[in-house]
């Protein structure tokens, strides 16, 4: 599996995820942010403030009273198999 090198979240509620190797996936994260885990991600400034793991895009834990499931990330498992739907 190819290592996450830089995530883009950009205005329209898609992530840029970039790999080794030069492979790069635009992701929609549209559908998500209607669900229960990602709900809080529906404020853009915070869906934009993203800390990248090794395998993993991860986001603040929400304050205390947020609608949302603890911790907020996306590994790139989550991301392929969203995508294969």
């Amino acid at each position: 599996m190819s290592k996450m090198l830089k995530v883009t979240p950009r205005d329209d509620y898609t992530l840029l995820v970039e790999f080794e190797h030069g492979n790069t996936i635009l992701f929609d994260m549209k559908n998500l942010i209607e669900t229960m885990p990602y709900s809080s991600l529906q404020d853009l400034s915070r869906f934009k403030n993203i800390t990248l793991e090794e395998k993993a895009i991860r986001w603040p834990d929400p304050t205390p009273g947020e609608a949302t499931l603890y911790p907020i990330r996306l590994t790139v498992d989550n991301i392929l198999f969203t995508i294969r739907e």
